[in-house]
């Protein structure tokens, strides 16, 4: 993660979701804006890694590691 600022983005949501991001926010004391922030960056980590999965198998192959 860097330490660039954060910055503001807008989009929007079913009515559903919106009320179902109203629930979530106030039994967990947080802002709807961070409910979000924090599912983006938990869908981002859980991704990411699949991407270079085949790299660094590959990496590990030319260094002998096998599996």
């Amino acid at each position: 993660m860097t330490n660039k600022p954060p910055v503001r983005l807008n989009t929007r949501v079913s009515a559903e979701t919106n009320e179902w991001l109203d629930r979530k926010s106030e039994e967990l004391a947080i802002s709807k804006s961070s409910l979000i922030a924090m599912a983006v960056e938990n869908w981002r980590k859980e991704t990411e890694p699949v991407k270079v999965l085949p790299e660094l198998l590959e990496k590990m192959k030319e260094m002998g590691i096998r599996i």
